[in-house]
């Protein structure tokens, strides 16, 4: 029998195995901050949602996007609570930045290559649905760029929750 078998190079799969656990470690602690951020976001709300008066007009919306909107609202120049929002607008709107980052991380197809020098990058792709029509997005960073990544979402994170977290304490301290 005359069977014509594909000649495939034999890598070694360790490096693989590695790059893909630390792009798995690194997706994880992004999402992380997310979940972290998100629970401050819904927090404030349920505490501002609370005080006498002012806490109607706060809305407790379903999605966490609705959620960052509602709660900018209340702490934006024209809100219920823009006195006490002052110094937590400014990292609201940063870390809400980070939002499409997010929605990779959490929705997005990952696949994970080596360069020639074993360094990992990640694609993601997702697939979403937009007013009734497809919508294709593309992610791609490097070891390094995704390290840079990682260090601005934690700090915008930290930032926003620690701001937050000030607002809360006003009310419950008072």
């Amino acid at each position: 029998m005359n069977a014509i078998a594909p000649i495939e190079a034999a890598l070694p799969r360790a490096p693989f195995d590695a790059a893909r656990q630390a792009a798995a470690e690194w997706r994880g602690r992004c999402l992380d901050v997310f979940a972290r951020s998100e629970a401050a976001v819904t927090e404030t709300l349920l505490v501002l949602a609370t005080v006498e008066g002012r806490g109607a007009s706060i809305k407790l919306p379903h999605l966490v996007g609705q959620r960052y909107d509602a709660l900018a609202t209340a702490l934006g120049p024209k809100g219920a609570f823009a006195e006490e929002g002052k110094g937590a607008v400014g990292a609201l709107s940063r870390f809400h930045q980070h939002d499409s980052l997010r929605t990779t991380l959490a929705h997005g197809v990952f696949s994970v290559t080596l360069d020639h020098r074993a360094c990992w990058h990640v694609v993601g792709r997702v697939l979403a649905l937009r007013a009734g029509r497809e919508s294709r997005d593309l992610f791609v960073a490097d070891e390094g760029e995704a390290a840079d990544t990682l260090l601005t979402v934690e700090k915008d994170g930290g930032d926003l929750r620690s701001a937050l977290g000030q607002v809360r304490h006003r009310f419950r301290a008072g």
